[in-house]
């Protein structure tokens, strides 16, 4: 950002009295967005988005089987709920849009306790109660190599709880007799001729009898579009607990250090105060009680009342550039860029937890996964994005994307993420498993900040240095328009009710309101010297990620 200052304000359009195009669309090319599949000969199916990752992620093959179906949408017998699913030979996924944003977004359908009631109505008697690990939820015991497999494969979440003791059973796909355990998601089978192996224990293939048993015909339609969307909740209206408080656009100075605060409904600028030095961006935090403005020259955050919008206090952070919060709300992470580290905070004591380094130049952006347990931050100086576990707050991959790598947004559907990148011109698809970059759109020169449409189907692009704004048709993977605003178009948000783009004029000096409907400015408002991330309060979404205001 900084060091690329000057030379930016000498290339953007406008600032000297260049000739510039008139507004309107500009025509623009684009390519094709590939997402997350791969698909299998063995049974003629593909695994796609998050069933792709969840699947690679919990054990593959040896855990999961092949994928036998499409994913089509299942109402579940017992609660009555329909989920997308997906069958495989040992395992059915579920997709869950309630728990999107969490750890639980995929989860294993019971099988084992399907499998079970079908074939055991009037259950197993007990046979070990003196087990080495006993759970009173089922009243059933795990020990030996079941219990070291089920710990080594992921325990509770993904097996469940036993329902029987090991017992013998007749397997129904070679007729031979094998010790088993069942348990909620799982059967498990011991299998002496491979003692002393990893294979010694093996999953019961219930996934495909179960399917049978439910589907002789064969599977129900098969449904391609998105089964979740982690932005649904920023589609609908402002939270009652926040509907009260005026609209209002806090909009930090970067040269100047202090904050203007704009009303939204007339255009005018109602209050400014102070900062701190370098104030780069201002966002809301996860309770939406107080906003936080980075103030990288100071080493403090400006915590801000969000009722009254004044100052409460201030907090001390090492040169924070930007602020950001897990999406369980339980750990603040500051993007510190001249050190390049992440340095993680409890967002109520502000105790630092742990200072991370990046192993980068230019720690800058980022946006969190769908279920919340990773994050990829964009390392602007040196082209690098890396992937952060946000559990353990530790660096577990990296890709090398080139250029000037800047803001970060997850897709609506969380399978992959959009990186802009202002030293290559255009935006960066990225696969977060394979950690690569699978496809690359041309949205215009100097792409920086990035925003999601009211109704998530489409992505805004800022181009800094052309002075346009690109929109990305997320279905299609293409750049739909792109509209000529002039200035030096920044840091983005979208208007409550999705009507309005406002932008930060970064070397201008102003922010740009514009029809989100026809691409033409409607406002330009002088607000000082270099505004830069600039926050729209409240907004629709149920969690603050921070940043500039990016809610979920």
């Amino acid at each position: 950002m900084r060091r690329t200052l000057v030379l930016l304000v000498l290339l953007a359009p406008g600032l000297l009295g260049l000739a510039a195009p008139a507004p309107g669309a500009v025509a623009t090319t684009a390519a094709s967005a590939p997402g997350l599949e791969r698909c299998f000969a063995e049974t003629g199916k593909c695994i796609r988005g998050l069933f792709y990752a969840y699947w690679l992620e919990n054990g593959a093959l040896e855990r999961q089987g092949y994928p036998l179906t499409d994913e089509f949408d299942e109402t579940d017998p017992a609660s009555g709920q329909t989920h997308r699913a997906q069958y495989f030979e040992r395992a059915r996924f579920e997709y869950h849009q309630e728990l999107v944003n969490t750890p639980y977004v995929v989860l294993l359908g019971a099988l084992g306790r399907q499998e079970f009631a079908a074939h055991y109505p009037q259950g197993r008697p007990p046979t070990n109660t003196t087990g080495e690990a006993c759970f009173a939820q089922t009243g059933r015991c795990i020990a030996g190599a079941f219990r070291d497999y089920w710990e080594r494969t992921g325990g509770l979440e993904q097996h469940g709880y036993p329902l029987s003791d090991e017992f013998t059973e007749r397997s129904r796909s070679d007729d031979k007799d094998y010790t088993v355990q069942y348990f909620e998601r799982a059967r498990f089978e011991y299998h002496p001729e491979f003692a002393g192996t990893p294979a010694a224990v093996l999953l019961g293939l219930i996934g495909a009898q179960q399917f049978a048993a439910r589907y002789p015909h064969g599977q129900p339609t098969a449904q391609t579009g998105p089964a979740i969307n982690v932005w649904a909740a920023t589609t609908g209206a402002i939270s009652p607990a926040l509907a009260d408080i005026p609209p209002r656009v806090y909009v930090p100075d970067e040269l100047r250090g202090d904050i203007a605060v704009i009303d939204p409904q007339t255009f005018q600028i109602v209050d400014r105060y102070p900062s701190g030095k370098t104030a780069h961006h201002v966002g809301p935090g996860p309770d939406f009680s107080k906003l936080y403005v980075n103030n990288m020259g100071s080493n403090t955050l400006l915590e801000i009342d969000a009722r009254s919008g004044k100052p409460t206090r201030t907090i001390a952070a090492a040169v924070p550039y930007n602020l950001y919060f897990t999406t369980d709300g339980s750990k603040a992470i500051v993007a510190a860029e001249p050190n390049n580290r992440l340095d993680f905070y409890d967002p109520v004591s502000w105790q630092l937890i742990k200072s991370l380094p990046m192993g980068c130049s230019g720690v800058d952006h980022l946006d969190m996964s769908a279920d919340g347990r990773y994050l990829l931050v964009s390392c602007e100086f040196d082209g690098q994005v890396i992937k952060v576990d946000t559990v353990r707050m530790a660096v577990v991959g990296r890709v090398a994307l080139g250029g000037l790598p800047v803001d970060v947004k997850l897709s609506p559907d969380g399978s992959v993420f959009y990186i802009a990148n202002q030293g290559r011109h255009g935006v960066s698809i990225v696969d977060p498993i394979a950690m690569r970059e699978i496809g690359f759109l041309p949205t215009g020169q100097g792409a920086h900040g990035m925003a999601i449409s009211r109704d998530t189907r489409s992505l805004y692009v800022t181009n800094r240095l052309a002075g346009t704004i690109s929109v990305i048709d997320f279905a299609t993977g293409t750049i739909g328009a792109t509209w000529y605003i002039g200035g030096s178009p920044d840091m983005v948000q979208v208007s409550p009710d999705g009507t309005q783009l406002w932008t930060s004029g970064r070397f201008n000096g102003a922010v740009y309101v514009v029809d989100t409907g026809s691409g033409q400015l409607i406002q330009a408002i002088r607000t000082g010297t270099a505004p830069h991330g600039l926050a729209y309060f409240p907004q629709p979404g149920r969690i603050s990620i921070g940043h500039n205001g990016v809610y979920r």
